[in-house]
């Protein structure tokens, strides 16, 4: 059954909470501009996946690497949250409900200007398409796997994992204020995030209490 894109389309990147401060700073950075600058403390990265990232080119304007991009899910509860949170990613330790979702819409980010570039799986994988249209998000996105509570793969349907991670890669850096909200684990972590941007002294955007978005 066909599912139709939703309009307008969010997005969202999880990072571990003891980088807000540096984000609302710095904005959203990608791999290659955090590490170089030093703003990643907290690696829940799959290392081995993330090198791949470093190595793979991407095949439309503006170019590079996946790893020159800022990449967003489209939606929670990808497997590489799962990896993390069954204890699959060896670089990270803590708790997953450390983890927040920053929140935000393909049209937000298309009104700041920010060069996008869609892909249809998992953007390491070698046979990833690559689009800068977003008029393709219509078919390139398989939104019918998207909103699917499991999505291991199936013998009928043996590359639904790849597809559930289709990505929405934004080059070098998403500013603050293009973050749209914010989805926490529980209260307390609300009251976190709170607490960082009160002190941080900037408006903060919806925090929303989401515990269904993680496993």
């Amino acid at each position: 059954m066909t599912v139709p894109r939703p309009v307008p389309t969010t997005v969202c990147h999880f990072t571990h909470i003891d980088h807000l401060a540096t984000i609302v700073e710095h904005g959203l950075l990608s791999d290659t501009d955090a590490q170089g600058g030093g703003h990643l403390t907290v690696e829940a990265g799959n290392p081995s996946i993330k090198e791949q990232r470093r190595r793979r080119p991407v095949v439309v304007e503006p170019y590079g690497i996946v790893a020159d991009y800022a990449p967003f899910y489209f939606r929670s509860r990808s497997p590489m949250m799962y990896a993390i949170r069954h204890g699959n990613v060896p670089t990270f330790t803590g708790d997953c409900h450390d983890l927040i979702y920053l929140i935000t819409t393909i049209e937000i980010l298309h009104q700041h200007g920010l060069p996008m570039v869609f892909t249809d799986r998992n953007a390491a994988l070698a046979h990833s398409k690559h689009s800068t249209a977003i008029d393709d998000l219509d078919d390139l996105v398989d939104w019918a796997v998207m909103y699917l509570d499991y999505w291991r793969n199936t013998e009928e349907d043996p590359d639904r994992k790849e597809r559930r991670m289709a990505e929405c890669l934004v080059h070098q850096r998403v500013p603050w204020d293009a973050i749209d909200g914010i989805a926490v684990y529980d209260d307390a972590r609300r009251d976190t995030v709170e607490s960082v941007l009160a002190n941080l002294e900037v408006t903060a955007p919806p925090i929303h209490v989401t515990p269904k978005a993680y496993f």
